[in-house]
């Protein structure tokens, strides 16, 4: 061999190696275009696929939160229209109570019913931000504003407050509200569990995938860059006592020329 070519094989093996260090430094085997046109085009493409899913799912994340507030507020409108049911209940045992009794369960029932008009305002709010399936999120919030409506009925001078001593008619307000608001609570849920959190599901797995698709193209493979790192060293290493010899053999010619 020449001392010509074995330089040329010394430079490439030198390259091979400054290659490979390169790789085991930062990680990444794909670092420009010159690395792997086709490899940059793909990974490039993978990228934007990741990126596009990571927006759902965080849009998906932001609907779940909303839909976790909006079911919370009904949660609140729920609880206090059962504390009103044991009121009318209370109530309506005429026997054991007093005038004045039933005048302090009234007085509890007109905060309720201003507390739950202003609940059912809070819950009608944050349905603004879901989007339930056919309409739902619409008919939720006229369900919610006409159990206020319902609900105020009960207070003070209302067709159907303790005054009026209907309480069968009260009850049945209050049965039909607690229906309404579960009935609201419930679509609410299945929204997140069937709609929203299997989409986040989904594309949790859609960003796994590429992400594990995309490293193979620009991630070091550090096992097989250590072995070409220790390939390309032993051959520079065996080109540089080449490049010797042949420099050697080159003056020992020149010298019995003279």
């Amino acid at each position: 061999m020449t001392a010509l070519s074995t330089q040329t094989m010394l430079e490439r093996n030198s390259a091979g190696v400054n290659v490979a260090l390169r790789r085991l430094a930062t990680g990444k085997k794909l670092q420009s275009g010159a690395d792997g046109p086709a490899e940059l085009i793909s990974a490039e493409r993978l990228q934007a696929e990741i990126r596009a899913l990571e927006s759902y799912e965080k849009t998906l994340r932001r609907a779940d939160s909303n839909a976790a507030i909006a079911e919370a507020h009904a949660g609140q409108v729920s609880d206090m229209v059962v504390e009103l049911h044991g009121l009318v209940v209370s109530s309506a045992n005429e026997a054991g109570m007093t005038d004045a009794e039933v005048q302090a369960n009234q007085a509890q029932i007109d905060a309720l019913s201003s507390s739950i008009r202003r609940a059912t305002s809070d819950a009608v709010t944050s349905l603004d931000r879901v989007s339930l399936p056919d309409s739902g999120t619409a008919q939720a919030q006229q369900t919610l504003s006409d159990t206020a409506t319902s609900v105020a009925s009960l207070a003070s001078g209302g067709a159907n407050s303790l005054a009026s001593g209907d309480f069968a008619a009260a009850t049945a307000v209050i049965d039909s509200a607690v229906q309404s608001v579960a009935t609201i609570r419930g679509d609410i849920g299945s929204y997140q569990r069937y709609t929203v959190q299997p989409g986040i599901r989904s594309a949790q797995v859609g960003i796994e995938n590429l992400t594990e698709a995309r490293s193979i193209l620009v991630d070091t493979d550090y096992a097989a860059e250590m072995a070409n790192y220790n390939r390309f060293s032993t051959l520079r290493t065996s080109d540089i006592k080449t490049l010797k010899i042949a420099q050697q053999q080159s003056s020992t010619v020149l010298e019995l020329l003279r």
